[in-house]
């Protein structure tokens, strides 16, 4: 079978496809991945096939910008979202996506959410469509704008626009049902899928942290320094009135400008997020899908302080499930992560949570089971029963 994957030029988007498509190549499937050539050194380790082309992330920003005549950085969220994803992006690549995928002849698309290049190409091949998702879904504002957004496009490809979005077959669904919103129903068929790519490439790998003691210990993780701009020294001072060790990654120490040897008492410098999780009570971060999973797949409560409205959404859901807190995006007080850590670290509540949606996320089939449906599902004219995991 010949799977092509769509996905957004941008590592976090790419990475969660990752799992998925490694298996189906393992399992002699020929692999295919359509994105813009700086996922270049991402990719080419892997072994795929590359159709690398067209505009950048960058790209497709200048050109939403030049639309609305003023900087996207003051767009509201909705129609920064609809006109990004939906309209700047499709406008700029999906004729010749169309034609390198035509040539290609996929079986089977697969697209991250945000993709909706994937879909419209799949519909154009008459071929099914699998979204990939890393949950919780945004809001039904925002999708009701990318669907209308989208519609014109289609329409004038004479093909059927869809009703919503995303649009597909099925939803592969990398979310645990506790991060996902109460009474929440799936788009598509949903088909639960395992994060295996929590933590990978989030921090380079490097040495093992030392004997924590008796003391608890919390990560101050990646993606979280610049986006507060906060130096480590000043975090560093609030939470000593914890009485904990502080480990933080290779990015806090770069923004405190703090030099190889600074705080070598504190700072664990080049760490995969596996194994920097590994021992942790506690962990802030930026609400990345990446970094939320990996935290919840080891049961750790979690500060997040997110920066863009996707992460605010999995900051929420965190919350809401109660396996930890949301800071408000911007620029808090090192006191305001002090008192988070310190309500984390107070009451286990939080971290029986994280511990309850770690087993949900252990219960999910992994990406070679998903792997294995989907080919049957395509192969087959009637579809099997989705995997379910083990709980």
């Amino acid at each position: 079978m010949r799977v092509l994957f769509f996905t957004n030029p941008l590592a976090v988007r790419l990475r969660p496809l990752l799992p998925l498509a490694r298996s189906l190549r393992d399992q002699g499937h020929e692999v295919a991945v359509s994105t813009a050539v700086t996922m270049r050194g991402l990719l080419e380790p892997e072994g795929f096939e590359l159709m690398l082309f067209g505009a950048t992330s960058d790209e497709v920003s200048a050109e939403v910008s030049r639309r609305a005549g003023t900087d996207v950085l003051f767009l509201p969220a909705e129609d920064l979202v609809a006109e990004y994803f939906a309209g700047a992006r499709i406008d700029l690549l999906a004729d010749e996506a169309a034609d390198r995928a035509g040539a290609w002849a996929p079986d089977l698309v697969v697209a991250e959410y945000c993709d909706l290049i994937g879909p419209l190409i799949a519909q154009a091949l008459d071929v099914p469509c699998a979204v990939v998702s890393t949950g919780p879904s945004p809001s039904s504002g925002t999708l009701d704008a990318m669907a209308h957004k989208v519609a014109g496009r289609y329409v004038e490809r004479g093909l059927q626009p869809p009703s919503r979005v995303p649009w597909g077959r099925w939803l592969l669904d990398l979310c645990p049902p506790s991060l996902h919103p109460q009474g929440w129903t799936p788009p598509l068929q949903r088909v639960a899928l395992r994060a295996d790519f929590v933590g990978e490439a989030a921090i380079p790998p490097g040495p093992p942290f030392a004997s924590a003691g008796e003391r608890p210990r919390v990560l101050l993780g990646p993606g979280t320094a610049t986006g507060a701009s906060l130096g480590l020294e000043a975090v560093l001072r609030s939470l000593d009135s914890l009485g904990i060790e502080v480990a933080a990654t290779a990015g806090w120490r770069t923004a405190a400008g703090l030099a190889r040897d600074t705080y070598q008492d504190y700072a664990a410098e080049g760490l995969s997020a596996a194994s920097s999780l590994e021992g942790m009570s506690a962990v802030l971060h930026d609400g990345s899908a990446e970094m939320t999973f990996a935290a919840a797949a080891r049961g750790i409560p979690a500060v997040v302080l997110p920066a863009s409205p996707e992460q605010q959404l999995r900051a929420q859901a965190v919350e809401a499930a109660g396996a930890g807190l949301a800071l408000r995006p911007g620029h808090p007080e090192p006191a305001l992560i002090t008192e988070g850590i310190g309500r984390l670290l107070g009451d286990a509540r939080f971290t029986d949570a994280a511990r309850r949606i770690g087993r949900e996320m252990a219960g999910m089939p992994t990406a070679t089971e998903v792997g294995r449906w989907l080919v049957a599902a395509v192969s087959r004219k009637r579809q099997p029963r989705p995997p379910s995991g083990r709980s």
